[in-house]
């Protein structure tokens, strides 16, 4: 007996829990396209759907090296307040959109402050975007709850203040630690003093591999 098929509509209308998700990895082209001509930055189009394409097409092509290419416009558009501030609350209007009602989005504050935000603007930032975003979808009967996993990347040398502000942020809206980047030469255990503060701390993480 074959089982029915379920159209998209209710697939996007059921509850849903997304427990793996990338901030910078997340944003509207359209969005891209207009943050990225505010500051300068060349887009391989600024059509925002060929754009969406080129995303797609990176993303799905087995290079990981192509994939990882696509950040470098990404977080090229989110090292402003403002920009951090719209690309997490767009992020969570668009969870909303998609029935998800629990969400876990991690990224590396170290990676967003290239504009002369320092590692706790950076999250007291997205804290205030994801926050704006999640009063925005109850007050549109789409209620959805978003904490975030602040990562350190192993192959540089601020883990331990990523860690350090997985704690000092705990309940702000920072739900664990995550450790992310290359991983061949860098192993979890050179960072082992970053994950025993955590343990002591009892702050969940989590570590990239594979």
């Amino acid at each position: 007996m074959t089982a029915p098929r379920i159209d998209t509509d209710t697939l996007r209308r059921l509850p849903k829990a997304v427990l793996h998700d990338h901030l910078d990895g997340g944003l509207r082209p359209a969005t891209v396209v207009e943050l990225a001509a505010a500051v300068g930055h060349r887009l391989p189009t600024t059509d925002p759907d060929e754009l969406a394409a080129w995303y797609y097409e990176a993303a799905n092509s087995g290079d990981l090296v192509r994939y990882i290419a696509t950040f470098e416009h990404t977080l090229a558009v989110m090292q402003t307040r403002e920009g951090l501030l719209r690309t997490a609350e767009e992020y969570v209007l668009d969870l909303a959109a998609d029935g998800v009602v629990y969400a876990e989005v991690r990224y590396a504050p170290e990676l967003n402050t290239n504009g002369g935000l320092t590692l706790a603007e950076v999250v007291e930032t997205v804290q205030e975007g994801l926050a704006a975003g999640m009063a925005k979808a109850a007050a549109a009967g789409t209620p959805v709850r978003v904490g975030t996993l602040l990562c350190g990347m192993r192959m540089f040398d601020r883990v331990r203040e990523a860690a350090d502000l997985a704690v000092a942020y705990r309940d702000a809206g920072v739900v664990g630690f995550d450790i992310a980047g290359a991983e061949d030469g860098f192993p979890p255990a050179d960072h082992l003093a970053a994950f025993e503060h955590l343990r002591r701390e009892s702050v969940p993480f989590t570590i990239h591999a594979g």
